[in-house]
C-alpha cells in the first residue's frame, strides 16, 4: 500500500538520523561535561531554556501551519497558494524573530541580574552572562529560526530524507565548532556552546536554502504571489491554535529547568539538562521520528477521507511504540549510576534519581508526541492545546510547589506526572474522534513482559563488576528474554517485521 510505504519510508529515515545524530549528541554533551566546569554547563543551559521557551514567539504557530497546508496545496495543485504560503510565513518569522532577539539584547544586564544569576553563582563574572545572553540572542534564536523554517518546508512537501538530515547536520557542526573552540583555541566556559550553537545555523542556512531552491521548489520564482485573505485567515486560524498548544509543550518541556535555575541554582540545571533530561529523551526518538511523518501524512489521509487507513496505522504506530520504548525505559531506570558513569562523571551522579523518575515517564511522552501529530494533522490542533494547557498547568503549579523543596527529584515527578495526565485526555480523544478502540490488553501485555524480563538481570548484575560488561551481559539478557516473550505471545507478528523490512530494503 502506498502510504504504508510513505510511512515506514519516512520513518526510517528519521529514525536513522537519530541513531546518527543521538550519539553525536551525547558525544557533545560528554565533551562540556569533561571539559567544561559544571556551574558553566548550567550556565549555557539556563540560557538555552531561557531561549526555548520564547520560541513560540517567532512564528505564532504558522511554521507548523505551512506543514499542515503544503500537503493540501500540492493535492489541488494550487503551487500559487503554495508559494504566497511559504513568503508570508518566511517574512512575519524573520520580522518577529528579530525582534524578540532585539528585546533580549536589550534586557540583557537585568535578566542576567535578576533571573540567570538569581542565587548569585556568577556575581563575579556577570559580564559572561550577558555575552553568552547576546550571542545565543542572535544565533540560537535569530539566525536558527531561519534553518527551522526549511526543515518546516521539507516535512510539509514530505521530502523526510532532507527534513530528518538537518538534525545530523546541526548537531555535527555543533560538535565540530566545540572541538574547534576548546582544543585550538584553548576556550573552556560557556563561550564554547555558545558560540557553537550561535555559528551552526549559517551553516544550516547555505546548505538548506540551496536544496529548496534547487530540489524541493525549483518553480518559487516562477509562480506568482497571490494577496489572499483568506489564505492568511486560514493559516493563522491554525497558526494560533498551534501557537497556543506550542505554549504549553513549551512549559511542559522548559519551565522545570527555569525553575531550577531560579530556585536552585545552576548546578542542579546542569544534572537535570545536560543528563538527566537528554539521556531520558533518547526513548522519545523512535515516536519523534514517527510524530514527523504522521503529522502531514495523517493531514492528507484526513483530506482524502481515508479513515480507516489511518485507524489501523495509529493502532500498530501505538503498539510498535510500546514495545520499542517499555524495554528501554525500564533497563534505564535500573541502571542509572552505571549510564552516567560511562557516559559522563561521578560529578553527576547525583542525576540518577531524576532518570529513574523520567524512564517511566517518557514510556507516555512517547505517546503523546504521536497523539499530538495526529490531532494537528487532522486539523484539530485545538483538542491539543487543551490537553498540552492541562499538562502545562499541572506542570507550573507542582514545579513551583516541588522544586524548591526537592530540586531535580520534584522536577522529574512533576514532568512524569504531567506526561500520564494529558495521555489520559489525549487518549480519550483520539477514541472519540476517530471512533476506534485504541487501547486493548496487548499494552498491558508488553508492560508486564518487560517487567518479568527483568527478574534475571536482578541476580546476574552482582555476579559482574566490570561496569561496561556488566551493562552488555544483562542487556543482552534481557532483550533476550523480551524479544522471546513478544514473539511467543503474539504481540506482534513475524511476518509483520519482515514485511515492514522487506518496505525497507525495496525503496
Amino acid at each position: 500500500m502506498e502510504y504504508k510505504e510513505k510511512v515506514i519510508k519516512g520513518v526510517s529515515w528519521h529514525l536513522l538520523s537519530y541513531l546518527i545524530a543521538t550519539p553525536l549528541a551525547y558525544l557533545v554533551r560528554v565533551l562540556y561535561a569533561n571539559e567544561l566546569p559544571k556551574l558553566d554547563v548550567g550556565l549555557f543551559y539556563a540560557v538555552w531554556d531561557f531561549f526555548n521557551m520564547l520560541v513560540v514567539f517567532r512564528a505564532f504557530g504558522l511554521d507548523q501551519a505551512l506543514v499542515r497546508y503544503i500537503p493540501k496545496y500540492l493535492t489541488e495543485n494550487r503551487l500559487d497558494m503554495l508559494k504566497s504560503s511559504v513568503v508570508f510565513v518566511g517574512i512575519l518569522q524573520t520580522i518577529l524573530a528579530f525582534i524578540v532577539a532585539f528585546l533580549v539584547i536589550t534586557l540583557a544586564p537585568y535578566i542576567a541580574t535578576y533571573y540567570i544569576n538569581n542565587k548569585g553563582q556568577f556575581t563575579g563574572n556577570l559580564e559572561l552572562v550577558i555575552n553568552v545572553l547576546v550571542i545565543m540572542a542572535i544565533g540560537y534564536y535569530f539566525l536558527q529560526s531561519i534553518a527551522d523554517f526549511f526543515s518546516y518546508l521539507f516535512s510539509g512537501f514530505q521530502y523526510q530524507n532532507y527534513a530528518s538530515s538537518t538534525r545530523v547536520v546541526k548537531i555535527l557542526v555543533v560538535f565540530i565548532f566545540s572541538l574547534i573552540f576548546i582544543y585550538l583555541f584553548n576556550i573552556h566556559n560557556a563561550y564554547v556552546p555558545s558560540l557553537s550553537y550561535a555559528l551552526t545555523p549559517i551553516v544550516m542556512i547555505l546548505i538548506y536554502g540551496f536544496i529548496v531552491y534547487k530540489k524541493i521548489f525549483p518553480k518559487f520564482l516562477k509562480e506568482k504571489i497571490i494577496f489572499s485573505m483568506k489564505l492568511i485567515k486560514d493559516m493563522f486560524s491554525y497558526g494560533m491554535y498551534v501557537m497556543m498548544s506550542s505554549a504549553g509543550g513549551l512549559i511542559l518541556g522548559y519551565l522545570d529547568g527555569m525553575c531550577l535555575t531560579y530556585f536552585t541554582g545552576l548546578t542542579a540545571v546542569a544534572d537535570y539538562r545536560n543528563v538527566a533530561m537528554p539521556t531520558v529523551s533518547i526513548l522519545s526518538y523512535f515516536a519523534f521520528s514517527i510524530g514527523a511523518v504522521l503529522f502531514p501524512m495523517s493531514s492528507e489521509l484526513w483530506e482524502k477521507g481515508y479513515k480507516k487507513v489511518l485507524c489501523y496505522g495509529i493502532e500498530k504506530v501505538y503498539l510498535y511504540s510500546l514495545v520499542i520504548v517499555t524495554p528501554l525505559s525500564i533497563l534505564m531506570a535500573y541502571f542509572p549510576t552505571v549510564i552516567i558513569n560511562i557516559l559522563f562523571n561521578q560529578q553527576y551522579l547525583s542525576a540518577s534519581p531524576a532518570i529513574q523518575i523520567l524512564s517511566f515517564g517518557a514510556i507516555f511522552s512517547t505517546f503523546n508526541s504521536i497523539g499530538f501529530s495526529i490531532l494537528n494533522g487532522i486539523g484539530k490542533p485545538n483538542l491539543s492545546t487543551k490537553i498540552l494547557y492541562i499538562g502545562a498547568t499541572f506542570n507550573l503549579i507542582f514545579n513551583v510547589l516541588l522544586i524548591p523543596k526537592l530540586g531535580i527529584i520534584g522536577a522529574s515527578i512533576t514532568t512524569a506526572l504531567g506526561y500520564f495526565i494529558m495521555w489520559i485526555f489525549q487518549i480519550w480523544c483520539l477514541n472519540k474522534l476517530l471512533k476506534y478502540q485504541f487501547l486493548n490488553k496487548k499494552w498491558i501485555i508488553v508492560i508486564l513482559v518487560g517487567m518479568i524480563s527483568l527478574i534475571p538481570i536482578v541476580f546476574i548484575k552482582d555476579l559482574i563488576h566490570n561496569t561496561i560488561l556488566q551493562l552488555i551481559v544483562c542487556g543482552i539478557v534481557y532483550f533476550g528474554i523480551y524479544i522471546l516473550g513478544i514473539f511467543r505471545l503474539n504481540i506482534i507478528q513475524i511476518n509483520e517485521i519482515k514485511d515492514i523490512i522487506d518496505k525497507i530494503i525495496r525503496r
